[in-house]
């Protein structure tokens, strides 16, 4: 549906828009939202092959994590860097409020746990 008016001798206003026409009508509704309060934890930065841990404190559960890899080390011979292989970016499989992060090859590994209030 589209409507173009004349207002006045210079000015035109367009209004456009979609009308649904149903037999049916149902509206979707939500419980009103109310303030989450989140936070992230940081875990050790582990050494090359170990694994970080970053665990929610008392009162929160992990809703989410990630990972950040140290400083990359440059082969001084080739001018390369080395290369890293990330080990694990995942939600610990025994503690269930932890994330793990590790790598191969980089300075170390930095697990991230986003963590929510219960």
């Amino acid at each position: 549906m589209a409507r173009l008016t004349w207002t006045s001798p210079r000015t035109w206003t367009a209004v456009a828009g979609a009308l649904l026409v149903t037999g049916v009508f149902g509206l979707a509704t939500a419980p009103p939202a109310g303030a989450v309060a989140t936070s992230v934890v940081t875990g050790d930065l582990a050494a090359s092959g170990s694994v970080s841990h970053a665990t929610c404190g008392q009162g929160t559960h992990l809703i989410g994590g990630g990972f950040s890899l140290g400083p990359v080390t440059v082969d001084q011979s080739t001018n390369t860097p080395q290369p890293e292989l990330l080990i694990v970016n995942a939600p610990s499989p025994d503690q269930h409020d932890t994330w793990l992060a590790g790598a191969v090859g980089a300075v170390g590994a930095q697990a991230f746990a986003l963590c929510e209030a219960d």
